[in-house]
């Protein structure tokens, strides 16, 4: 359906969220993302994990450690 629409509009990749999730957390998550890719030159299947595994790692609030915030996230497409 609609990823098959980015794909044919010259999207690689997506980021998906397979169940509802709280904005703060998505745009938190997004721009980490983000970042990864610029700093680290990874793809967005790396860059993904990078910014979920931040949530653990720095000074985030302890909350969005629950995977209920990061875990509905993945990447469709190329990984690299």
């Amino acid at each position: 359906g609609l990823a098959r629409a980015f794909f044919y509009a010259g999207s690689r990749s997506i980021l998906v969220s397979h169940w509802p999730i709280n904005s703060e957390t998505a745009k938190q998550l997004t721009t980490r993302m983000l970042e990864a890719t610029m700093r680290e030159g990874v793809g967005p299947a790396e860059a993904l994990m990078l910014a979920e595994s931040s949530f653990w790692h720095d000074e985030s609030p302890e909350y969005l450690a629950h995977p209920i915030f990061w875990a509905p996230f993945s990447v469709v497409g190329e990984s690299r």
